[in-house]
């Protein structure tokens, strides 16, 4: 039952509800269509959306947006979500062709950053990754990997709003070998950059960010870190920076690159403040001494991080800066907190509790953290404009051929 079959399937593998069962049938048919296990038919019945990608073939896009509107099922109909999984494990078990299992592993990648598997089915889904850690035909070891990271990530935040664009399932299928700026922990953010900016002390999307915040009138924006910006505009800026382009061309917002910002700290695989380090966070919140000496204590890129965040913000702590924003420091770390600490209890009794001693331990690094004076060799510089020392390669797939 749960091994790779050419034929289509005539029910689902999982109890589902009826109105779901010609879904989960259609379903199987995308999945083999994707891996290649199946010749697309002339009318899928696969609604066309939005978010093209540029210079792709015509069965290239066809089978992008076959992919988008699975992934839409699995967004509006969470009973279909198990369901999905089980059946890529099915079809990437004893499946005999290379670049079919290939292409299906690529597609987990892609499920793995729209939405988790139940609980309940999340056992079964790690213990078929980590069976093939160690095979290395068709390079399953490294997406399987990868994989084991992502299915951490997305237990932890829950299933996105809606559903990916076609240029983000192309960027996330090939994240096992081109890893994002996103989604990734601070270790790996910073080998992945070591190559082009070997000299940098933290990842070179924060100055990217806040330096174009400036630049764009960020300190005069009401609402700045609080109003959200255009989120096709966030996603656009997010695909353009995952593939090695630093530039604002088109950007003329600075809620959009605040909501980046934000949306980077809050994606990264462990949070800022380590989990062992949470509880001293919340219990000494009030203390201001003893939260600049949790900073001095924080792993040494989590610190300049940190430093270089609370400096940067300290600069919209100037009057005549709060009177145009409408953002007072407790406003500020009001909308902060959630992207510095991370409450990983599962009651939310506990979770509401703790929001608000999050958000005085914010304020009070705020008003208090000297941040030319925590880190001997690490000074946060801030205004050198939207820019980069030096252009880098844009990063170019080499993985996936769905054609």
């Amino acid at each position: 039952m749960m091994t790779w079959q050419k034929a289509p399937l005539s029910s689902p593998l999982l109890t589902l509800n009826r109105s779901l069962k010609n879904d989960a049938v259609r379903i199987f048919k995308v999945i083999q269509h994707i891996m290649g296990d199946r010749e697309r038919e002339k009318s899928a019945g696969i609604p066309v959306h939005n978010g093209s990608v540029h210079s792709l073939t015509g069965s290239t896009a066809g089978l992008l947006e076959e992919e988008r509107w699975l992934l839409g099922e699995g967004l509006a109909h969470g009973e279909l979500r198990d369901e999905i999984y089980c059946q890529l494990m099915k079809q990437l078990n004893g499946n005999p062709n290379t670049e079919s299992v290939f292409k299906g592993w690529q597609m987990l990648c892609v499920l793995l950053t729209a939405f988790p598997p139940s609980k309940n089915f999340e056992t079964y889904l790690r213990s078929f990754m980590q069976q093939r850690t160690s095979q290395q035909e068709g390079r399953v070891d490294v997406i399987a990997k990868h994989c084991l990271r992502r299915l951490v990530a997305i237990s932890k935040k829950g299933p996105r709003g809606k559903p990916p664009t076609m240029a983000e399932i192309e960027t996330a299928s090939d994240a096992a070998f081109n890893p994002s700026t996103f989604g990734e922990s601070l270790d790996a953010t910073m080998r992945l950059q070591e190559r082009n900016y070997p000299h940098e002390k933290i990842p070179i999307i924060l100055p990217f960010l806040a330096d174009g915040i400036l630049a764009l009138g960020g300190m005069k924006a009401e609402g700045i870190f609080r109003v959200a910006g255009d989120s096709d505009l966030v996603s656009e800026l997010k695909l353009r920076i995952d593939r090695g382009y630093y530039t604002l061309d088109s950007v003329d917002d600075p809620h959009v690159l605040a909501s980046l910002l934000k949306l980077w700290l809050r994606e990264l695989c462990d949070p800022l403040v380590p989990e062992e380090m949470y509880n001293d966070c919340i219990t000494h919140s009030r203390e201001p001494e003893t939260c600049i000496q949790l900073v001095r204590r924080l792993p040494t890129i989590n610190r300049r991080v940190v430093i270089f965040l609370i400096s940067f913000l300290q600069f919209f702590l100037e009057e005549k800066v709060q009177t145009a924003t409408k953002m007072t420091s407790a406003n500020l770390a009001l909308v902060m907190a959630p992207n510095l600490l991370r409450c990983n209890s599962e009651s939310m009794t506990v979770v509401f509790t703790n929001a608000q001693y999050e958000q005085v331990f914010v304020y009070n690094l705020l008003m208090h953290l000297k941040c030319d004076q925590i880190d001997a060799d690490y000074v946060p510089v801030h205004g050198l404009g939207a820019s980069l020392p030096s252009p880098p390669q844009p990063r170019v797939s080499k993985s996936r051929n769905r054609k």
